[in-house]
């Protein structure tokens, strides 16, 4: 649901940030229960090297959250954030 929401409700963000074309894969979500806080495991797949590094991780970061309060979660996360350019 969180990959649909950002991929689709989020797209234009998405492409801006990212490029035209760019997706975000949710690799994993897990409970840590060392630090009390979900982990998620984000993958964005850009098609913009130049925009990107600039902006990542903290343009994901934002997506990743936005999309986690509209599902209507409000738990503290833990972002792990992967950065692939094809």
């Amino acid at each position: 649901m969180l990959e649909h929401l950002i991929n689709v409700i989020q797209k234009e963000d998405l492409e801006l940030m990212f490029g035209a074309g760019s997706k975000v894969m949710i690799e994993s979500v897990i409970y840590s229960t060392n630090s009390k806080k979900i982990v998620i495991h984000t993958k964005v797949i850009a098609t913009n090297i130049d925009d990107s590094v600039d902006i990542f991780p903290t343009g994901l970061n934002m997506l990743v959250n936005e999309g986690w309060k509209y599902m209507g979660y409000n738990e503290e996360l833990t972002l792990v954030n992967t950065l692939d350019v094809i």
